[in-house]
Formats: structure tokens, sequence, C-alpha cells
């Protein structure tokens, strides 16, 4: 296929999900698309509303991540102005800093594309609001390399730009010029999301810093469980009583200690700093004991840090050992304050970080906040030019506030919704307009996610903001109305007595706080299990058809039998009938176990009847997104082929089960890796594995995710019944973090007597394995006279070799192929779905299809 250099021509074409086709339809080529489908994905969001002031015009620039588009408007007149189709889910926004309009670009981070629109935002250009590149790395196997960005910012002193590539905890370094990744930055914790850069000065070559949030950073909190148990330590569980329970009962670990301690010997890397000059840490620049999830960041003139954060108290009920110790901590303990809303603070310089600090927004247990004052999930989060204040939002409360950096002391709160839209606008975004002179803050702009509304706030007077009631409608949201509604509730602080915390703030984005928390699971199936149980928080991606839905199998249970709390020598009645029933006894356990005041008799449950059946609709939804190294054309690697052999074929293990899935007693049964009362755990349930390569805290209690079993099995775990095992295929470093392969290798450093499997080809076909997605799905490619360029010889463009491998999958009825841009000429006209025709520049049918079968020449808009 040759495609010639399309001088007056820029299109984007995107792979976009469909709706399922039949039987009858898959696999053969069509004479019109499907409709277009949609799947919710919780992508989250990180400066997802920016602000560009270019000669005498303005405008505010907030993404639609359900609507897969930026919504664009005039900030002179407040009202909506138009809209750029960008690629899948875009969470993140940057303008691109120039002297002049000329060149003024717009940046987005497109989580699910994989990718980042470059959008012309020069009012004058003929390209105003069109995507004129895509940035995207794919390895020569159609794996992308660049998975799931979301912050992004722009360097002053040098044509350099930074994305935060959350699943890969990496930062990605871009030439501005070439658009192309130069070079990564790797983040020694978990999931960089929120990124900014401050020059220390105003003039070019003043010192600049790059500021990297770990967003699950950890509170360096673990399983009890060491070498030794020594009088004083931290340590409650001794290695050689795991290792027989761990092969004797598997890992409900059932009779020993299970406690929740703080180990100093865990890395609490928070923060990460960078001289921009050399992309590297400055002196101290691994900021450590910050918070557990990081939210926002925002950066004064002088190089001080603000982030938006929680703090986790799953440590605070974590001691409920066995007697005679005692059963003395339990729910109660944590006063319905599983999170701590938080400001935390850093100075840096070129020269290095200090110690942090913390401003505490809420009255500290067991005193709670009064009603209209909790400000529950610090969120978005800006600085005005003058230094003197911070805007900020309450994505849990839906409220906005403002905070007086010299004293950290809050000023004014105020609502974003009232009657029937309190709470819920869920704000996850603000950008602050400064006066021009002074610097001082005048007018906020809140991006209100899950209402779709931009909120317009006066902040001139930072002790007493005004809304004003202005809001500006964006998105065309196509999520079902009470699956959008269940979201809200998850999301809401509300749903908690205190008013302090969400059911997403365990479940951000709909994944896992990657923490262990004693919330009153109980096991009693044997007499030795008196304690209250730590349990790891399970993802509420990939619920549907995995019930029962917890670990012990106990909630949304339609089966009954067995379970984690009877055991298999027991049997409890199911508590539902249908799915929506299930995950509706979900919904109400929660609300009344972990997010009720159990010193208070705990109250019916917060959120209405309507609410927690809109939760139960919502939960049943979620999707895990695609798999981080599948690839565009769904192929496998041999290491990953392996992978499968070894996980559902006897290899010759010495134990029952034989697999792991074996169905007489393994863990991880077809279709979902999923097991239900499951033998070999005592009747447990095994949750679904999908999305295993983006959590580190594994098993139930977490026991591989231990800094002394980690290390451990570097050299291989000795155990009683089998001896010592082999090194972990993936050895733990401390000053590498935790990292998801080194705790999925400890497992396999433990089981690999058991199956005679070791954890690479297994982890690699996690990696690969689907999650429900094709490999092309949100892949996206740009067509312009820089990216249809062949190189010498036979070989493609990159952006050719993409846009083939979309064509094939368009063909097979995986994607939908869809395709926009603008020609320009004598009249600049907007395209969409349109063939350009050789010897002529006419469209034909812009409702045809824009894969045709039999393409091989024909160059294609």
């Amino acid at each position: 296929m040759c495609i010639p250099k399309l001088r007056h021509l820029v299109v984007v074409l995107c792979a976009v999900a469909l709706l399922a086709p039949s039987a009858s339809e898959a696999g053969r080529p069509r004479a019109s698309h499907e409709a277009f489908g949609h799947q919710s994905y919780l992508s989250p969001q990180s400066n997802p509303i920016a602000f560009s002031e270019c000669a005498t015009s303005s405008w505010v620039f907030a993404v639609s991540t359900t609507s897969n588009r930026v919504d664009v408007i005039n900030a002179a007149t407040n009202t909506w102005s138009d809209h750029v189709r960008v690629g899948m889910d875009p969470v993140a926004l940057a303008v691109k800093p120039t002297a002049t309009c000329a060149g003024r670009e717009l940046w987005v981070s497109n989580h699910i594309s994989d990718s980042v629109s470059v959008v012309d935002i020069d009012p004058s250009s003929a390209s105003f609001l069109q995507i004129v590149e895509t940035i995207q790395e794919v390895d020569s196997n159609g794996v992308s390399q660049f998975d799931e960005p979301v912050g992004i910012a722009f360097s002053l002193n040098s044509n350099k730009a930074y994305v935060a590539l959350s699943s890969r905890n990496d930062v990605a370094v871009i030439d501005t010029t070439t658009y192309a990744v130069t070079s990564r930055l790797h983040i020694t914790n978990q999931d960089p999301r929120a990124l900014t850069v401050r020059r220390l000065g105003p003039n070019q070559g003043d010192p600049e810093l790059l500021y990297v949030a770990a967003f699950e950073s950890g509170n360096q909190t673990e399983l009890s469980l060491c070498g030794s148990v020594s009088p004083g330590s931290q340590c409650t569980m001794d290695f050689g009583q795991f290792a027989v329970n761990l092969l004797a009962i598997g890992p409900a670990l059932a009779g020993l200690p299970h406690n929740i301690v703080v180990d100093p010997d865990v890395p609490d890397r928070d923060v990460f700093v960078y001289n921009t000059s050399t992309d590297t840490l400055v002196s101290g620049g691994a900021v450590e004991h910050v918070g557990s999830l990081l939210y926002g960041i925002a950066v004064d003139s002088s190089g001080n840090a603000f982030v938006a954060q929680t703090e986790a108290r799953n440590a605070a009920n974590g001691l409920a050992a066995l007697p005679p110790e005692g059963n003395t901590e339990d729910l109660v303990d944590l006063d319905n304050r599983l999170f701590l809303n938080q400001i935390g603070t850093l100075s840096c310089t070129a020269g290095g970080c200090g110690s942090p600090g913390l401003i505490e927004l809420e009255p500290l247990p067991p005193s709670h906040p009064t009603a209209g004052n909790q400000l529950a999930t610090p969120y978005g989060i800006a600085i005005s030019d003058d230094d003197s204040t911070l805007v900020m939002t309450a994505a849990g409360s839906s409220r906005v506030f403002t905070v007086d950096t010299s004293s950290g002391t809050a000023l004014d709160i105020a609502d974003l919704g009232s009657g029937a839209s309190e709470f819920q606008q869920i704000p996850r975004g603000v950008v602050l307009r400064s006066n021009a002179t002074t610097g001082a803050p005048e007018t906020a702009y809140v991006l209100n996610t899950l209402e779709n509304t931009v909120s317009v706030i006066d902040v001139s007077n930072p002790s007493a903001i005004s809304t004003g009631g202005s809001k500006i409608n964006v998105g065309a949201d196509p999520t079902p109305a009470a699956v959008r509604r269940g979201r809200i509730a998850l999301n809401n602080a509300n749903g908690s007595t205190t008013g302090t915390f969400s059911c997403g703030s365990c479940h951000p984005d709909g994944n896992t706080d990657q923490l262990l928390w004693n919330l009153g699971a109980q096991c009693t199936w044997t007499a030795l299990c008196a304690q209250k149980e730590p349990r790891s928080t399970m993802p509420i991606r990939g619920l549907r058809d995995t019930l029962p839905l917890h670990w012990d199998g106990v909630p949304g249970d339609p089966f009954g039998g067995p379970n984690g709390e009877v055991g298999l020598s027991g049997s409890s009645g199911p508590n539902c009938a249908t799915e929506h029933d299930c995950f509706r006894d979900l919904v109400d356990g929660g609300l009344t176990g972990v997010m009720c005041d159990q010193a208070s008799g705990c109250p019916s449950p917060q959120l209405t009847t309507a609410e927690r059946d809109d939760m139960a609709d919502f939960l049943a939804v979620v999707s895990y997104p695609p798999a981080r190294s599948r690839r565009v054309d769904d192929s496998l690697s041999v290491s990953a082929l392996t992978g499968f052999e070894d996980f559902f074929m006897d290899q010759g293990g010495v134990a029952a089960p034989t697999t792991c899935a074996d169905s007489d007693g393994g863990c991880h049964e077809l279709p979902l890796g999923t097991a239900t009362a499951s033998e070999s755990l005592g009747g447990f349930d095994s949750p679904t594995q999908r999305g295993l390569t983006d959590r580190y805290v594994q098993f139930s209690s977490g026991f591989t995710s231990t800094e002394e079993i980690m290390l451990a099995s570097n050299s291989g775990i000795s155990t009683p019944l089998f001896g010592t095992g082999p090194p972990n295929d993936f050895p733990y470093d401390p000053a590498g973090g935790l990292e998801e392969e080194t705790t999925f290798g400890v497992a396999f450093a433990v089981f690999n007597p058991v199956y005679n499997v070791d954890a690479g080809t297994i982890f690699q076909m996690f990696e690969e394995a689907s999650n429900g997605h094709p490999g092309a799905l949100g892949r996206q490619v740009t067509l312009n006279n820089v990216t249809t360029i062949d190189p010498p010889g036979p070989s493609l463009s990159p952006a050719e070799e993409v846009l083939v491998d979309l064509e094939a999958a368009d063909v097979q009825g995986v994607v939908n192929l869809r395709g926009f841009g603008i020609r320009f000429g004598i009249q600049d006209v907007p395209i969409s779905r349109q063939w350009e025709i050789p010897g002529g520049a006419q469209p034909v049918d812009p409702s045809a299809d824009l894969n045709r079968p039999g393409f091989s020449g024909d160059p294609v808009s």
C-alpha cells in the first residue's frame, strides 16, 4: 500500500468499540458499520480542564472522558463553543507554552487509546481545533509501549514534554518538535498520574523542576509476616508457620495471627522531583511519607508543592490477633474514618527537597467535621499566579474550596449543587485564571466530571467564593442514566455516615487502593480461626458473571452451600436470586458495614433505595481496560502461549490440584479465572485474575507483597513439605519499589513444587490475555505529510503499519474504524469517513465504510 504525501490533508483514524456482531456477521466484510458501542472503564482524570489565552481570544478546554471528546468553552462569554473528537477516554490536558499564538497546541492524553492527541488551538490556523498529530509508541509486535497515559506537563526551558504512563510506572519524555518519545523516567512506585513542571524564576534557563506524584503510593502497611517472631517487632506470623499453613490449607492461612502493621523497611516514595535539564532526581527527590493516594499536585514559583491526597487509616485497627492476645480491635475502631483528607506539602529547589508536611482539612478522629464542611477526596488543585491561594475540589463531597498557602487555612467552601443536584457533580478538575497584573485569583473553572458540566466560580475574594449558579453543559455522555447515577453513588461521600469518604475511596476508578483492611471479615471454618481477618481491596472491574462477590463468598451469593466463613463442611443459604439482587446485596452490606459508624448503632444506609439500585446496575458493567501487552492483531507471543500451557495443563507437579485452573480444586477456572468455594482455599472464593498486571497486592491476605517474603524468594523459599523452591523469576529490589512482577513471582517461588511451573511465562500470559477487548481497540493514527512518508526500501511508514493493522481488525469485525479531519485548499472542508480519490479531491459518499473489502492501493483519508 502506498499513501502519497498528503500536503493538504490532516486525517485522524481511530478504532472504536462496536456493538457485538451476530455470529453470521462476525469475520466478514460489511457494507456499512454497526452502531457504536460503549464501555465503562472508569479511566482516571488528572488536570482534565485547561485554559488558553491567545491574542484577543481565551478558551477553556474540558475533557469528556466517556464521550471521547474535548469540549471548547469561550471564556469571554462563558458559553459552549465547539468540541474536538479525540481518542478513547481522554483524561488529561495541557497547553503547549508558546510566546505567540502560532504553533499553540493542546495535548490530550487518551487513556484507552494509549496515545496523545495534539490539537491545533491557534484561532487563525486553517487547522484550528483539528488533531494534527498522534503521539504513541508501538513496538515491532504491535504492542503499545505508551500504555494508559494520564498527566502531561511541558518544559519551559527545552522542547520536551512529559507524559505519565500509569500502568507501566514510567514517565515518557517527548520531543515537542518531532513528537517522538526520546526516553523514559521509571518511577519506583505505583501508578504515576499527576505531574507538573515549574520553573523557579522568570527567565529562560532558570532552574526547572518536574514533580511526579505516584497515585497508589502506599503507607508501608503489610501483613505481619517475617522470618521470625521477636518481642517488640512488627512481626506476629513466623515464616515457618506461614509455609506449613499455606501448603496445607491454602492462602487463607486460617489459624494464624493476621495483623496489619507498618513495616519501616518498606519503601514509601511518594513524590518524585527531577531537574529537567538532566532528567535526574534532585537530592532527596524521591520524597517519602506524603500520603497514601495522591490525586493532584500544584507548585508555586518557589518550588513549594501542594498535593491533593488522602491518607489511609488501615493500620488503626490492624492488630486483631488470636487469643490470648485477644481480638479487641474491629471495624468500630476506625470511627467511620477510613481516610483522612489532606494536603501534602513539600519544598524543593534545584539543590534538593526537604521533609514533607501536612495540612489536615478536617478534624482528626474521634472528632468529625460538621455537616457541610466535609472535604472528601481532595482531587483537583490549582494555585494562583501570586502564589497566595489554592483552589481545590473535594470530589467526594462535590465541593470547591480555597486555601491560604501561607497558613494552610481553608478560607471558604462552596457546594456545586443544590436540591436534587446536590452531591451529583464529583468534580475532578479545576483551572484557575489569575489577574494578569497582580496574579491574584479571579475565576476558577471546575469540571464536574459525572454531572457533565463546568462550573464558573468567582474566586476574586478567596474568603467568599461564589458559584453564581453558572454551569456550562459539556460532553455527550452515552452512559445509560442508571449506570451514570450508580457511578455517582459509588463516589458520593454521603454514602458514609461521617460524609468523609466514599465507596470509591477504597476502589478508585474501579480498581484497588492496594491496601489491606480489617473490616470484619470472619473466618470460622476451623476452631483456630477466631480472628477478624484482613483482606486486600478487590477491584470492582469485571465483576459481572463472577458471583459471589467477595473473598469469603458471602455477599451476593445466589448458590448457598460452603463458603469462606462456614468452611467446606458447612453450608449457608443463598442471599440473592438475580444478578441485580446479588449486586444489591453487596451494596447494602457495604453501606451497613464499612460505610457505617458502628459505634452509633449503624443507622439505615445513607443512600436512598434508588441510589442503591443504581449502584448495583453500575457495578455490573465496569470493564477492565485492554491488557497492556495485547498485540494489535491479537496474536500471542511464544512466552504467553507457554504460560497458557503452564496455567491450564498438568506440568507434573507433586500435589493436587494439578493445575492453577484445576476444576476439582484449583483456584482459577475458565472462563474468567474464578472459583466458587474453592476446595484448596477452604471454601474461599477466587476472584478474577484479569487486571493482575495492575495490582501488586495479590491474594486475600496480601502475603506476596510482604517485604521479608519477597527478599526470601530471591534465593528460593524453603518449605517444610517441599524443601527449597526455585528463585523468584522477578527478584525483588527495595530500590525498585513494589512491582506487580515481583509479588507475582513470590507466589510461584512458593507454588512451583505444587505445579512445577515458574512465574515468568504465566505473568506474560496475563500481560497478553484478553480482558474482553481486541488489541486494536482505541488505536489511532494521524495521516499527514509527515507521517505518511515511506522510509527507503519496501517498508511502510509507522503510520501506515498501524493503519494496515486497523484495516485488518475492521474487516474482521472486532472494531469500527472511523476517520475525521480536514482538507486544506481554497475552502477548508471538514471531512468524515471519505476517500481521497487519485487525480482529484472529490469525496465519495460520506456514509460509506471507511474500510472497503479488497483495499490494496487507494490512498485513504
